[in-house]
C-alpha cells in the first residue's frame, strides 16, 4: 500500500503523503520559496502577501492535548481583507476546537480550543522599513 493519495486543485493533479503526523511538511529550500512566492506576488500585487503570527500563540496552540499540527485557514476579517485563521489538528485530522483536561479534584474540565486570527499582515508590517520594497529577497 503506498504512503501518497493524488488530488485535483483547478484541474492539475498532486501528490502528497497520506494521513496527518508531526512530521508533515519540510524544507523547500530558499530558491524554491522565492520562486513560488514571486509567482504569487506577480499575480497578486494588491493582495496581503504573507501573516507574522508569534511564536507565544503558536507554541500555544501546539500545547493543548492531542494537538500535533496547526491548520491555517484563508479568511476575512471585518474590513473584507484576507486573513489566516489557525486552529490546533489532530492525528485524524480533526480541528482542535474543544478539549477536556482534568482539574485538582479529579473533575472533568471541558476548554475551548485556541482559534488564532490578529496576525500582522505584509504589507504593511514587512520588515525594519515596514514597506512591500523590503520584499525583494524573492525577486
Amino acid at each position: 500500500m503506498t504512503n501518497t493519495e493524488l488530488y485535483v486543485v483547478k484541474g492539475k493533479v498532486y501528490e502528497q503523503k497520506k494521513g496527518y503526523s508531526a512530521e508533515i511538511g519540510e524544507d523547500i529550500g530558499y530558491e524554491k520559496g522565492a520562486k513560488m512566492i514571486k509567482a504569487y506576488y506577480d499575480q497578486n500585487q494588491d493582495d496581503v502577501l504573507a501573516h507574522f503570527m508569534g511564536r507565544n500563540m503558536i507554541e500555544a496552540i501546539l500545547a493543548q492535548p492531542g494537538v500535533i499540527g496547526i491548520r491555517s485557514f484563508y479568511a476575512l476579517n471585518e474590513l473584507g481583507l484576507k486573513q489566516l485563521v489557525m486552529v490546533g489538528v489532530d492525528s485524524n485530522g480533526n480541528n482542535i476546537l474543544s478539549y477536556t483536561t482534568v482539574g485538582d479534584n479529579g473533575e472533568l474540565i471541558k476548554k475551548k480550543g485556541i482559534v488564532a486570527d490578529r496576525h500582522r499582515t505584509c504589507p504593511p508590517y514587512c520588515g525594519d522599513g515596514d514597506t512591500s520594497q523590503d520584499l525583494g529577497w524573492f525577486d
